[in-house]
């Protein structure tokens, strides 16, 4: 992956990573953690209104 690429790509994970889970995660294994628990949370069923 050329420099810049790969630059641009860390630049965005510590954005994202800043405004969701508030600091910089520790590894790729803590990142995929979150990611599924958003996923999980996005999601789930959630219960429809009664009529």
């Amino acid at each position: 992956m050329p420099e810049n690429l790969r630059h641009a790509h860390e630049r965005c994970d510590e954005v994202l990573e800043r405004i969701y889970i508030c600091r910089r995660v520790k590894n790729d294994t803590e990142r995929l953690e979150k990611l599924f628990e958003f996923y999980m949370k996005m999601t789930a069923a959630k219960p429809r209104p009664r009529k």
